[in-house]
């Protein structure tokens, strides 16, 4: 009995646990879309493109899923140069490149 009790607590708090998380990410991307919206942040759309179109961005293949960092505005893309996965950081706000890996 104890143990069924214990198992059911620590499933209650392992569920619990992730909603806040789930939250937040809506509240990024409802904030994302609202910045987006009023001219505060480069679209995704058109901030992948414009990178696509830069040597030498442009001879890899983007491989999707882009990411944002809310906290530092900036967007993770995903490129494949040959075998090699190339990590880019760009500013969301202003659509420049800040960083790259490697």
């Amino acid at each position: 009995m104890f143990r069924i009790l214990t198992l059911s607590l620590a499933s209650a708090l392992l569920i619990a646990a992730g909603v806040p998380a789930e939250a937040r990410g809506d509240r990024d991307q409802d904030h994302l879309r609202d910045a987006a919206a009023q001219g505060k942040v480069v679209p995704l759309g058109k901030l992948i493109a414009d990178v696509k179109s830069r040597p030498p961005y442009s001879d890899m293949t983007f491989l999707g899923g882009a990411q944002f960092d809310p906290q530092r505005m900036i967007y993770t893309l995903k490129f494949m140069d040959g075998s090699q996965v190339v990590v880019v950081y760009v500013d969301a706000r202003s659509g420049r490149i800040v960083g790259r890996k490697p």
